[in-house]
């Protein structure tokens, strides 16, 4: 993580204490020709679309304040949806028990994309385990090139 990443996520966390909220991912990137700062937001109640709102004005007036950022950017504030990125560690094992998709960079047992129940995370081991089809199936971190949890409700 960047010194610019950790100052915003530091300035983020402060904001987000304020609403009772929590920063659940924070991307700081050149998106095309524009800079972003994207912040995934959640809380024990549902996001609403008025919250987004509301960390994203307290957010943009402290970023003039402190002057963390000198460039035009767009600060996009929503909620991680039902359908979550699973990108940290503590995404990972929060995710344990639910079902996930999780698409791989190269195959095991000749596939790419899997989707099934999370049995375990294992961060010393940097693995986690599935269970897809009935099969347990281990899947290195560092072969994991996008992970999600998946809404039960919806056919996969």
């Amino acid at each position: 993580m960047s010194k610019k990443q950790r100052q915003l996520k530091k300035l983020a966390n402060e904001v987000l204490e304020e609403f009772e909220s929590e920063l659940y991912l924070l991307k700081w990137e050149k998106r095309g020709k524009e800079w972003v700062l994207e912040l995934l937001i959640d809380k024990e109640e549902s996001v609403t679309t008025s919250d987004c709102a509301d960390v994203s004005g307290r957010v943009s007036s402290e970023l003039d304040e402190k002057g963390l950022i000198e460039k035009e950017y767009v600060l996009q504030v929503s909620s991680p949806g039902l359908e979550r990125p699973l990108i940290e560690a503590r995404h990972f094992a929060g995710a344990v028990g639910g079902k996930v998709e999780v698409n791989t960079y190269g195959p095991i047992d000749d596939t790419k994309e899997f989707v099934g129940l999370l049995k375990k995370y294992d961060e010393d081991g940097e693995k986690i385990e599935m269970e897809v089809d009935g099969k347990i199936v281990n899947i290195p971190l560092d072969n994991v090139s996008k992970a999600t949890t998946k809404d039960t409700n919806l056919e996969v």
